[in-house]
């Protein structure tokens, strides 16, 4: 890499990490700074998670990084998995609760960009800390996402275990005035998930659902902000103002929305039969008010949009939503996350490595959990080498997902000069 870089571990104690040198110098270790303050990966945040390093710096940043890596390396980078895809061991009842030599070989050799975190990988505080600090230190050329599922709404399963979503224990963010966001109390709910999660080593939140509830789905509706657009929009921002506020990055789900779908998208394609104009009235204003609010990433949805495709397929597979109307409609230029890959739909009906290169293709970053990820990777790979997919567009979407992981302190770079 041209430039050496640090990969910031997200706890406040400081923690050993590595940094690739240039020229194939040894690794530099390095403590990230500690704060009493509310930080991201040691980093002071400065008003509600705004980023200390400028967008346009960023993407300066990215973009030397990007340049100095390897084809290999840059697709390793658009990869999310979890650890039991990497190492099938586990205990009795399902759990992988620490980092196997395994795993850490996969991590050094693949440069995954990050991996996902469920209930069978977090147990307490101090196990997921641990947990998380070993999978930094595992990887050199771009730090990892560390990703969580948390859509607030009360106390989970998977908060429970780092002891948030208990009002009493929820710290509270007191530069934040009732009248600075639409909805305080979620904004205060949110900040305190946040700053637990973020203080065990989580970065990122697959949250919050940006679709509006309607009573043709109800069991969904259940996990949407609201039932109209103003409302859903304005929840939308207090959540994301919230999560980033305490050093969680957010992701706007499921665009261009699955709510008036009646069924379980992830065991069938269903169709969505809204017009463009119904999308457009609807579902982009609540999508518009979360990317103003700072959403760092949107998850697509697995539902054919039968008005906006000519063919039969799932959202994130169209080049006409993903690319068309999310990034030059809305104007979205953040991180774009496929859905979940491993679903019953999308093995039953493609290849892994069809779903990865459609995917690219339409304009998605990074591919989450892919059912085959060996299948899926060598399949990029081959699509870039033969032509079928510029290389150009690899390194926009690692520029993408390494611009975000500066700007929210996730990827700390050092010896800039």
């Amino acid at each position: 890499m041209k430039r050496a870089i640090c990969i910031a571990v997200m706890v406040f104690v400081g923690i050993c990490v590595c940094a690739c040198g240039k020229g194939g110098e040894e690794p530099v270790m390095s403590h990230a700074p500690e704060s009493t303050a509310v930080t991201v990966s040691g980093q002071p945040v400065q008003e509600e998670g705004i980023p200390l390093v400028s967008s346009a710096r960023a993407f300066a940043m990215a973009e030397d990084l990007v340049a100095g890596m390897t084809l290999k390396e840059k697709i390793g980078q658009m990869f999310m998995v979890h650890l039991s895809q990497l190492d099938s061991s586990h205990t009795e009842d399902g759990n992988q609760y620490k980092v196997t030599s395994r795993m850490r070989k996969l991590l050094e050799e693949y440069n995954f960009g990050g991996i996902y975190m469920t209930v069978n990988n977090i147990a307490n505080e101090k196990q997921t800390k641990k947990l998380a600090g070993s999978l930094q230190n595992s990887v050199s050329g771009g730090a990892l996402y560390l990703a969580i599922e948390e859509e607030g709404g009360g106390k989970s399963l998977l908060s429970s275990r780092i002891e948030a979503g208990e009002e009493d224990k929820l710290e509270k963010n007191p530069d934040t005035q009732d009248s600075d966001v639409p909805d305080y109390s979620l904004y205060q709910e949110s900040y305190g998930i946040a700053t637990a999660f973020h203080g065990v080593g989580i970065n990122i939140n697959f949250a919050p659902v940006a679709d509006v509830a309607s009573e043709e789905n109800p069991e969904y509706a259940a996990r949407c902000l609201g039932s109209d657009t103003d409302t859903v929009a304005d929840r939308a921002e207090s959540f994301i103002r919230g999560m980033e506020a305490g050093g969680l990055a957010t992701t706007l789900k499921y665009f261009p929305g699955i709510a008036k779908v009646a069924g379980n998208p992830a065991l069938e394609l269903l169709e969505n039969n809204d017009s463009l104009m119904t999308l457009r009235s609807i579902n982009f204003t609540t999508y518009e008010a979360g990317i103003s609010a700072g959403a760092d990433a949107v998850m697509m949805s697995n539902v054919s949009v039968n008005k906006v495709t000519i063919n039969k397929i799932p959202a994130f597979l169209s080049q006409e939503i993903v690319t068309n109307l999310l990034r030059e409609e809305l104007g979205f230029d953040g991180v774009v996350f496929t859905p979940f890959l491993d679903e019953p739909l999308i093995i039953d009906k493609y290849t892994s490595g069809f779903v990865a290169v459609e995917a690219v293709k339409a304009g998605c970053d990074m591919l989450i959990l892919p059912y085959d990820w060996r299948e899926a990777y060598e399949a990029l790979l081959l699509a870039v080498q033969r032509g079928d997919i510029s290389e150009k567009v690899i390194n926009t979407a690692v520029q993408r997902i390494l611009k975000n992981k500066i700007q929210r302190g996730i990827l700390i770079i050092e010896n800039e000069d």
